[in-house]
């Protein structure tokens, strides 16, 4: 036993900094390690053939192998005979991890250059690992997402052809895909593999497509279609141009007032009609709002939703971003719409300050804050905040959920309201009042419409007319 354990850290120490297993945990890699075999190859010994689809199928191999010592050429023929490409990988190198996920033939033949020693990771005894410790299979997400983003890499997710990447987060990697014949741009997202092979998070997925594919509204992003290939699980989704809250706040840059107000009324008004279909956020935050190019706000990751009726049954669990969650949320209390409004004022906050209002070392130091911290006023750290802001900050960020709006709906047309009033209150009114005989009623009629023509067209004018018995034209000019 000691000897396969010196082993096993041996190759725990030489792999932990290597890309593909960057950040897994030391507990992790030593399973995978361990469920590997020590194998040699001699110069001019191959280990991998083209083509070959892999011993599910028939083949004679279907492993990843780990080069430790030496040298492997790896080599990619094209159908006519010709070299296509041809290179040298020097350990440690990674080749045929694909073979883990995919039934697919071998693209490449990779030989040995010198002798090279590696660890064989076969399908069988890895993928039973991976089901005892998803957390394991980290690497694998990696593996994937390397082989979608380069060249002569990945050109396929089921129907869809890949572009590139877009994105990536802690559950999920986003990809850039175009749809065969109708040539629409979409976003793949991709579950990670570690959340694949957990059946929790896996039926999480799965429902949280279904869940935005009967949403229809403006300002939530649209799902397509949803694909199963390499292992795991991909959301097709509209392609959206643009960025996030997030990243806007992460680029020091500050949003015009009005224009602040418009995006929260919007996302407001998204969370209003996802509550009027029983659907509750619980995840509401500046990374969760996309802002497309054309200025709108569209709310995003539904990973955590739940429906209101399952949270009127409390189970107390505690999920969401701690910076973000409402006290009751922290508290795992019975939740509704107030919550995700309670979030959304801590992201008005945060957008108009760049930063949330409450930091801690720890997630449950920041739920404390959210409980018992009183909020911070905004206009101390922006002394020009428009009123309605602060007002709205204040309102949806209340400890007690009585006192916050009574719905996201309500502070959405609170948003509008604060927006559009001071544009009504500024306008000047003229009202004119012709009283005449009936006799002059085709000189008044005439003189009436070319001023109407005058005016109807000059910007910062609206103009209405009429007479006794109805409206005779109107105008309205922005």
């Amino acid at each position: 036993m000691g000897g396969a354990d010196s082993r096993v850290d041996a190759s725990v120490a030489r792999w932990r900094g290597h890309e593909l297993f960057r950040g897994m945990d030391d507990g992790a890699l030593r399973a995978l390690m361990a469920a590997m075999t020590p194998v040699t190859f001699e110069a001019g010994e191959t280990l991998i053939v083209q083509g070959d689809p892999g011993a599910a199928a028939g083949g004679r191999d279907d492993a990843m192998y780990l080069i430790e010592e030496g040298r492997v050429r790896v080599r990619i023929v094209d159908p006519d005979g010709a070299t296509r490409l041809e290179r040298p990988l020097d350990a440690p190198a990674v080749v045929g991890e694909m073979a883990l996920v995919t039934h697919e033939p071998r693209t490449a033949t990779v030989e040995a250059a010198t002798q090279v020693r590696a660890l064989r990771a076969g399908r069988a005894p890895v993928m039973a690992l991976l089901r005892r410790a998803p957390q394991a299979a980290a690497f694998l997400t990696r593996a994937v997402g390397r082989r979608l983003m380069e060249a002569g890499g990945i050109r396929q997710v089921g129907k869809y052809s890949v572009v590139g990447p877009i994105g990536s987060g802690s559950l999920c990697t986003v990809f850039e895909g175009v749809h065969p014949t109708l040539t629409q741009r979409v976003a793949l997202k991709m579950l990670s593999h570690d959340l694949a092979l957990d059946p929790g998070f896996k039926e999480a997925f799965e429902r949280e497509a279904r869940l935005l594919a009967s949403l229809r509204h403006d300002h939530i992003v649209r799902v397509i279609d949803t694909e199963r290939a390499y292992g795991t699980h991909f959301i097709v989704m509209e392609r959206m141009s643009g960025t996030d809250l997030q990243d806007v706040i992460e680029r020091g840059t500050r949003l015009e007032p009005e224009m602040v107000a418009r995006l929260l009324a919007e996302a407001a008004e998204a969370l209003a009609y996802c509550h009027s279909r029983d659907l509750l956020h619980r995840d509401v935050k500046p990374g969760n709002i996309f802002l497309t190019d054309d200025g709108k706000a569209k709310l995003l990751d539904f990973n955590i939703a739940v429906t209101l009726e399952s949270t009127a049954r409390g189970d107390g669990r505690v999920s969401g971003t701690p910076a973000f969650m409402a006290p009751e949320q922290c508290r795992g209390e019975v939740l509704d719409g107030r919550a995700d409004l309670y979030a959304l004022g801590i992201t008005a906050y945060a957008l108009v300050t760049g930063q949330a209002p409450f930091e801690a070392d720890t997630n449950l130091d920041l739920m404390k804050h959210q409980v018992a911290t009183p909020m911070p006023d905004p206009r101390k750290a922006v002394p020009g905040l428009p009123p309605y802001l602060a007002e709205f900050i204040a309102r949806s960020t209340q400890k007690r959920r009585e006192d916050r709006f009574a719905s996201c709906a309500a502070a959405a047309a609170f948003l509008r309201t604060a927006v559009e009033l001071p544009i009504v209150n500024k306008l000047a009114l003229t009202t004119v009042a012709i009283s005449y005989h009936p006799s002059r009623a085709g000189f008044v009629t005439a003189a009436l419409r070319r001023l109407y023509t005058e005016l109807r067209d000059e910007p910062g004018v609206a103009v209405i007319y009429g007479h006794q018995g109805g409206t005779v034209a109107s105008r309205d000019d922005e």
